[in-house]
């Protein structure tokens, strides 16, 4: 069995139960975004060692998620954050590997900084969404949104932390992969870390940042994914993003260049 190279640090945190972690849900909170290299995440190493528990789920504290994200045929949803809309939404379907729970979940951007979320649980993860998940859309949204389909499929690994105060969630992902029918692409040399608050405040970690020149970047997984794999989309107000992972990318195996 193959451990990334995180397992043995995290192993020595205090671990968290999924009970424990439902308590600090933050359906309703800030997200903030930052994407790392290895060098810049072991800096930070000591400050999540200090401040932070992590979940852990019978031994388990590397998590693989599945993802299969919907769209209109015209890609409304990319366009309208391509195009700087505040109002906005993703649609997904997402499968825990190691637990095998499944939920369909709605996220919903009414601010530049608030994400609203709502979940259902499934027996399976979605390929195509039925009469009532359609409904949900709709009232949640207030947006008429019609003939989703899966655009891609995701996967990735996830370590999920808590701080000591419980008053703030912090991902983790790695590995990251995106696919569709004809097309595969990996970003595998990346971290991708969000916190997620109540409100927008200065935490350990958040200080850390700052102190070492990482800015919060705009990364959206369904947005990357689908600009890697439809390489002539239109994605002029994303290239600051692109410009900088090509900073960043030293050996990637993907050459950002491909969205340019």
């Amino acid at each position: 069995m193959n451990l990334h190279p995180l397992h043995p640090t995290i192993q020595r945190l205090q671990g968290i139960s999924l009970h424990e972690l439902d308590g600090v849900a933050l359906q309703n909170r800030i997200d903030s975004k930052y994407v790392l290299t290895s060098s810049q995440l072991e800096a930070l190493m000591p400050i999540i060692m200090q401040h932070y528990q992590v979940l852990d789920i019978d031994g388990n504290r590397i998590f693989t998620y599945e993802n299969n994200y919907f769209d209109t045929p015209d890609l409304r949803f990319y366009y309208d954050h391509h195009n700087g809309y505040t109002q906005r939404i993703k649609v997904r379907s997402r499968k825990y590997v190691e637990t095998g729970a499944s939920f369909f979940e709605i996220k919903k951007k009414e601010k530049v900084e608030r994400t609203q979320k709502i979940r259902q649980p499934l027996t399976d993860i979605l390929y195509r969404l039925d009469s009532a998940r359609q409904e949900l859309i709709d009232g949640f949204s207030r947006k008429n949104v019609k003939n989703l389909e899966v655009i891609l499929s995701n996967t990735f690994q996830r370590i999920t932390f808590v701080n000591n105060e419980f008053t703030e969630r912090m991902t983790l992902d790695f590995n990251i992969s995106f696919s569709n029918a004809t097309d595969t692409k990996a970003l595998t040399d990346y971290y991708v870390l969000e916190i997620k608050q109540p409100k927008s405040t200065n935490s350990p970690i958040v200080n850390a940042l700052k102190l070492d020149g990482i800015r919060q970047r705009g990364f959206s997984k369904y947005i990357y994914g689908v600009m890697l794999l439809h390489p002539r989309i239109k994605k002029n107000n994303f290239l600051p993003l692109i410009k900088n992972l090509n900073k960043l990318n030293g050996n990637g195996r993907i050459d950002h260049n491909e969205c340019l």
